[in-house]
């Protein structure tokens, strides 16, 4: 009579939830669910460097080597590229913005991309065609900016620009005064076009998919983004438009999943696993418990990593090198079925779970990723309902709900 009751009572609660929380339950049912977890390997603002850059990454790309996925694929680095930096000599002698360019002024980190490229190691991907905004730096050289006193001091200051006052390092904003304003469209377009342009001859192929410096971009942006048919736009779960008088950064969308659309058709990819040693505060065992959470709820393993962790002191580049060594054994270890991908095949993927895996840059293809179905799809929705949204998950709890989703998420991850 008791186990009737406690049935009773949940089929009425699951009744109730679905009255007050349908639109979420579908929508969430309705994203993408993955079988073979796509594990994929974000890194920034690679480009432009000193020569000892080349080296650092040859050693990232060698340690990448050593890992392979289920399908043999090796561990691939999604290297997001800047194109060029000031050229400070020039703007000193003519006072309007000039650039240096990777392929033309950066030999040995250029042939160390194409290289990986070739070894199907790294996959090159659009992240601006600088990581500034360049008539705000000119603005700024001309009239001795404080802020811009150590690129004035410092013969290769291009090689850690990273360092540049964060509101300055904005592509599609001038970030010289706050609040930062938007670049016009007609300067948008040429800056977006000349990168699709020089992102193509540098690497033989369009970047289809791109992330924007600072994750500030607006709608405009993408409009100019789309005309260059750039169909995926990776982000970190939001989109920032700019930064408030303050340096706040405005979010709009906050939130952003996996496989949501911006007004012109592109899908958003979202990281969701942060690697950044050099910070001090994304360890090793941090990311080892968001990966957990992310393949609990059979979505992709998105690593971000930006190049600063490698280019800085020798020591700085192994211990960053060991550690996503460690985390990328822990992943292919602890979950089966683990799928190497770039963000730009991820995308293809999201579009149509049947296609097979290309790399548009090599000709290299690799098999399709099975979608999860059944059990194994319905732990993952009900984990990210419990994640996601805090109040569904004291709900759970206060009912009892918790315990039959418990032995579902349990059995479906054991079964799936």
């Amino acid at each position: 009579m008791a186990i009737l009751f406690i049935l009773g009572f949940w089929s009425a609660c699951i009744a109730g939830l679905w009255l007050w929380k349908k639109e979420l339950f579908i929508s969430t049912w309705n994203e993408a669910y993955f079988a073979d977890t796509p594990v994929l390997i974000e890194s920034d603002d690679w480009g432009p460097g000193a020569e000892f850059h080349a080296d650092r990454l040859q050693q990232l790309l060698d340690m990448l080597a050593r890992h392979r996925d289920t399908a043999g694929r090796n561990a691939v680095l999604t290297a997001d590229m800047v194109l060029a930096v000031p050229d400070l000599e020039r703007i000193a002698s003519e006072g309007e913005y000039r650039r240096k360019m990777l392929d033309a002024d950066f030999p040995a980190i250029y042939q160390t991309l194409k290289d990986g490229i070739a070894r199907d190691i790294l996959t090159p991907q659009l992240h601006g065609l600088e990581h500034l905004n360049g008539a705000a730096f000119a603005r700024l050289y001309r009239q001795d900016d404080p802020r811009l006193a150590a690129a004035k001091a410092t013969a290769d200051w291009w090689s850690d620009w990273e360092s540049l006052d964060s509101p300055l390092q904005g592509h599609y904003v001038d970030g010289s005064a706050l609040p930062t304003s938007p670049v016009d469209s007609a300067e948008a377009q040429n800056i977006i076009e000349l990168a699709a342009a020089s992102f193509q001859r540098m690497f033989g192929a369009p970047s289809v998919s791109t992330v924007a410096p600072c994750y500030l971009w607006s709608d405009n942006i993408e409009a100019h983004w789309s005309k260059q048919n750039i169909i995926a736009i990776q982000t970190a779960g939001y989109r920032c438009t700019g930064r408030d008088q303050s340096g706040h950064y405005r979010q709009d969308p906050p939130i952003i999943r996996v496989g949501n659309k911006s007004r012109f058709g592109q899908t958003y990819l979202v990281r969701n696993v942060m690697y950044e040693p050099v910070d001090g505060k994304n360890t090793v065992a941090s990311a080892i418990a968001e990966a957990e959470i992310a393949y609990l709820q059979a979505a992709p393993i998105s690593i971000s990593t930006h190049r600063y962790n490698f280019t800085r002191s020798e020591t700085e580049c192994s211990n960053a090198i060991a550690g996503l060594d460690r985390l990328l054994s822990a992943i292919t270890n602890s979950f089966p079925r683990v799928r190497f991908l770039s963000s730009a095949e991820l995308a293809g993927t999201l579009s149509d779970q049947s296609l097979e895996v290309i790399n548009r840059f090599n000709g290299k293809r690799w098999p399709a990723l099975n979608p999860a179905r059944g059990q194994r799809k319905l732990g993952a929705f009900l984990y990210r309902l419990y994640y996601r949204h805090r109040k569904l998950a004291l709900i759970g709890y206060m009912t009892g709900l918790c315990l039959p989703a418990w032995i579902i998420c349990k059995t479906g991850i054991k079964n799936g």
